[in-house]
This record gives C-alpha cells, sequence and structure tokens, in this order.
C-alpha cells in the first residue's frame, strides 16, 4: 500500500485483493476487497495522511461457532516525517492519536501497509458474536 507523498495530491483510492496481499487477508481474514482512501497534506516536515479503510472480515461466533462476516471502517490519521540520516521506513505508533513514520530525506512515497494492518487488528471484537 505505497501512497505517494504531493502536496494536496487528489485523493488517493487503493483496492487490494486476496491475490495481491495474501499473507495480509489470511492474517486478518478478510473477506471480499480491501478499500482506503487517503488525503495528502503537507505539514511542518512532513506530510499527514487521512482517510478511511473499509472490508469486511471472517469471524466465528463465540457462542454458536458459526462463520459470518463483520463489515468496518476504520479512520487514518498517519504522520509522515522526512528525516535525514535514516536508510528505511520506520514505524512508530507510540502516540495514541496517530501513527508516525519516518522515511528518509528526499523519498517520495510510503508504505501504509503495516499502519492499515495494526488499525484493522485494533477494531477486531474481543469477543465475535453473530
Amino acid at each position: 500500500m505505497r501512497i505517494c507523498l504531493v502536496n494536496n495530491a487528489p485523493k488517493q483510492s487503493l483496492s487490494l485483493l486476496e491475490n495481491d496481499e495474501p499473507l495480509l487477508f489470511k492474517e486478518l481474514r478478510l473477506k471480499g476487497q480491501l478499500t482506503c482512501d487517503f488525503a495528502v497534506n503537507r505539514e511542518k516536515g512532513g506530510f499527514t495522511i487521512k482517510g478511511i479503510a473499509s472490508g469486511s472480515q471472517e469471524f466465528e461466533c463465540s457462542r454458536t461457532l458459526e462463520l459470518f462476516e463483520r463489515h468496518f471502517e476504520i479512520e487514518i490519521d498517519t504522520l509522515v516525517l522526512q528525516e535525514q540520516g535514516i536508510t528505511e521506513q520506520k514505524e512508530d505508533d507510540g502516540s495514541e492519536d496517530f501513527f508516525t513514520i519516518k522515511v528518509p530525506a528526499g523519498q517520495n512515497e510510503v508504505d501504509l501497509t503495516e499502519t492499515v494492518r495494526q488499525l484493522i487488528i485494533l477494531q477486531e471484537p474481543m469477543i465475535p458474536v453473530k
């Protein structure tokens, strides 16, 4: 899930299917497609990426053990900082409000796969019930 870092770029949309990211889909029990819509804006020292990720997951009901699908929509709020002296992207989820990703200075894209994966996991029910 690579996003271009361009100031006030038009909304960027991504749709992933199982064959695009098979391990991500298997781990998160995603069904169908995962859709992400992002807006990128220039901020002091970097960029903010805000958007929505939506899709469906398959769970096993804790009561009946039947499989069922559950739709989700999660907000994505990420700060991308371009820093001198680093050679690869680094994620920092230390803040409760948003994720921070550091990329090498001059890099014009960021990979949001890990951020989206973590946010999907955080919205999952602890005890899934149909």
